[in-house]
């Protein structure tokens, strides 16, 4: 009777110990990992006009071509002023982004970005003379606003300087050649074109335009 007994019990135990080891060998799937960093890219190298950059405004003496594997920007008209070039990327200007770009001229260009049918959108601007600026390019009826008056700094060197704007959270914040020069409250981008913008009696070069979002 004691032999039964025993042997039930360890009948009982095995059971339990099968259930057991049955739940650890199956447990949950794992999901995947989710997405790191920026997910869409839009590139231009400027081998050729795949984007309809080149026009002609010989009344404003305004000139864009590509040519040599550089955007090449001329303007110099008669008075002061600013001329934009930009087009549509794609980029969602609603989130993060990340526009990269290698720029140099014998005054002062800088990258457009935020720029619509009908608004200038936004400019960071560099010059020959080591200076940056960041100004709101208005529109027809609104005046130039500046964000960041013209400073210097020793990160923007003779020539060619790789330049970056970085939209994180509610923040821009804007590189040369790797060194921060500026981080400010993010605005409102009425549009989400990307492209240049010179001041007058300028001659520059970009060496590419890439835009992550």
């Amino acid at each position: 009777m004691r032999a039964k007994i025993i042997l039930l019990a360890l009948a009982g135990t095995l059971a339990f110990s099968s259930c057991v080891k049955n739940d650890y060998y199956h447990p949950e799937p794992t999901p995947p990992p989710a997405p790191v960093g920026y997910q869409m890219t839009f590139n231009d190298d400027f081998n050729y006009d795949a984007h309809n950059w080149s026009f002609s405004d010989a009344s404003n003496s305004a000139f864009v071509n590509i040519s040599g594997g550089a955007l090449n920007y001329e303007y110099t008209p008669a008075e002061d002023g600013t001329n934009t070039v930009a087009i549509v990327t794609g980029a969602n200007v609603r989130k993060d982004f990340l526009v990269q770009t290698r720029l140099t001229s014998d005054n002062a260009m800088g990258l457009a970005f935020g720029v619509s049918n009908e608004d200038y959108g936004y400019s960071f601007f560099i010059d020959d003379q080591g200076y940056f600026a960041l100004y709101k390019e208005g529109n027809a009826n609104t005046p130039v606003k500046t964000i960041l008056d013209w400073q210097y700094s020793s990160a923007i060197q003779a020539g060619w300087n790789d330049i970056e704007l970085e939209q994180v959270g509610n923040y821009w914040q804007g590189y040369a050649n790797g060194t921060k020069l500026f981080e400010v409250p993010a605005q409102y981008l009425a549009g989400s074109k990307f492209g240049y913008i010179v001041l007058a009696n300028t001659v520059g070069k970009a060496d590419y335009l890439t835009v992550q979002w």
